[in-house]
């Protein structure tokens, strides 16, 4: 059951929408109340773990796990709409401008249908919000279950001492890592365009009476376009500066003049006010973030690799002072000194775990060194700067409880915690409807074990 709960995270990623053209014979297998699994679903999932895992020889048996694990899914979900545990919209909306950037990367939709051979970007789009809202919303029942789920030392210990000796876990190479970053200028003939592109749009909605909401409907570049570019309530703090500046300066039903943020360009409509609490609607224009100017930010941080190679300042307050790899949207990255966290939070990263062009240049690096100034894509998709420094190197090794206490902590905590969310299950299964196809009971998926 350990291995399911791994296997979550890449099953509710929208997989079947970046395979569209696969040609799979599809069908039902299974139903949770109005949710449904096609056949495809569970054949692409195994297609992307069989590539990633090639030494995986039941291929059967992962077909009966990635089914199992996409039922108590469904089951979540199914559960959380009974239980009104809702996914906040804002965090939902940040959460699709990050992968649709990642995805996009500055493309324009017709380039992305040629590329990808889509037929619809919109349905596309809608594929990908829904199935990042499911993913979150499995993330936050689970949560929301296993919330009071705590460890004790002497839990772990006897986590850890439960492992037959000849099957402790073997720990790959970790590497910690930090980074200054600069964002650079986009360059003056990108900003102009997008800028003339803004005011035509804030002309025939000022001066022609065009609706505001069709207009967010065909020009705005983010999440809420669907919805007329509505952002719904949001408090004051949870946007970023720029927008809070303008959306608090005006009356309800009043329209803002376009306006930058580190986002692009906005136009702002205040639906009303209370307090600090504001319901707007926006219509936001993305740059082409390929259109920047780096050579300030490559001189800035060559001198200040130099700095810090003379001991004028440290790498970990120089990050603090200077790199812009903070706040919405990042890695944020610079209140920590610039250092690097894995998938677990952790500042040791496992080799396996780091992007192929980072590992790349550490491998002619030494600990201690700082690399030189260089381009990379940010979280967010853009391009940016930014120097490295290789602060440690951890050899491949297995598990020892000294010296990997956290991590054996954390596995037992999980452990834990899947044991509650297993007896939540034995319960919850009966709350919802689920129908599976025959062809399937050998899996004993109910049983749930």
């Amino acid at each position: 059951m350990k291995k399911i709960f791994k296997c979550i995270a890449v099953l509710f990623f929208p997989l079947s929408i970046l395979a569209q053209n696969k040609e799979i014979l599809d069908k039902i297998i299974a139903k949770v109340d109005n949710q449904i699994i096609l056949l495809s679903d569970v054949e692409l999932a195994t297609m992307q773990i069989l590539q990633q895992n090639p030494r995986l020889s039941n291929k059967q048996e992962l077909r009966c796990e990635i089914l199992r694990s996409m039922i108590i899914g469904k089951i979540l979900v199914a559960k959380a709409e009974i239980d009104s545990v809702m996914v906040d919209n804002e965090l939902l909306d940040e959460e699709f401008n990050l992968r649709w950037q990642q995805i996009s990367q500055g493309k324009t939709d017709e380039e992305l249908k040629e590329l990808l051979d889509l037929h619809n970007i919109e349905a596309f789009k809608s594929d990908l919000r829904m199935q990042l809202k499911e993913k979150m919303t499995v993330e936050k029942m689970r949560s929301h279950i296993t919330k009071n789920v705590k460890i004790t030392p002497s839990e772990v210990r006897k986590y850890f001492n439960s492992i037959p000796k000849d099957s402790l876990p073997v720990y790959v190479t970790e590497l910690e890592v930090a980074q200054i970053v600069k964002n650079p200028p986009l360059l003056k003939a990108e900003k102009e365009r997008l800028r003339s592109r803004m005011e035509q749009v804030y002309k025939r909605i000022v001066e022609e009476n065009q609706s505001f909401e069709e207009m967010a409907k065909i020009y705005s570049e983010d999440g809420s376009r669907d919805q007329g570019g509505d952002l719904d309530w949001s408090k004051r703090g949870s946007m970023v500066p720029e927008f809070e500046a303008v959306v608090f300066k005006l009356k309800p039903g009043e329209i803002s003049k376009p306006f930058e943020s580190r986002f692009g360009y906005h136009i702002v409509k205040l639906v009303d006010r209370r307090g600090d609490e504001f319901h707007a609607k926006h219509i936001l224009m993305m740059p082409d973030w390929e259109q920047v100017d780096t050579r300030e930010a490559e001189r800035f941080l060559d001198s200040l690799r130099t700095r810090i190679m003379q001991d004028s300042i440290s790498f970990e307050k120089a990050a603090l002072l200077y790199s812009d790899d903070k706040g919405l949207g990042s890695m944020n990255t610079a209140p920590n000194g610039g250092r690097i966290m894995s998938q677990d939070f952790s500042y040791r990263i496992p080799i396996n775990q780091m992007d192929s062009f980072l590992s790349d240049l550490l491998d002619d690096m030494q600990v201690g060194e700082i690399s030189k100034p260089h381009t990379f894509r940010t979280y967010d998709g853009k391009r940016a700067l930014r120097i490295i420094l290789f602060r440690a190197k951890h050899p491949a090794h297995v598990a020892d409880f000294n010296l990997d206490y956290p991590k054996i902590q954390q596995e037992a905590l999980e452990a834990k915690r899947n044991k509650k969310l297993m007896e939540w299950l034995q319960k919850a299964k009966n709350d919802v409807f689920i129908e599976i196809d025959k062809e399937y009971a050998p899996c004993n998926i109910l049983d749930l074990n």
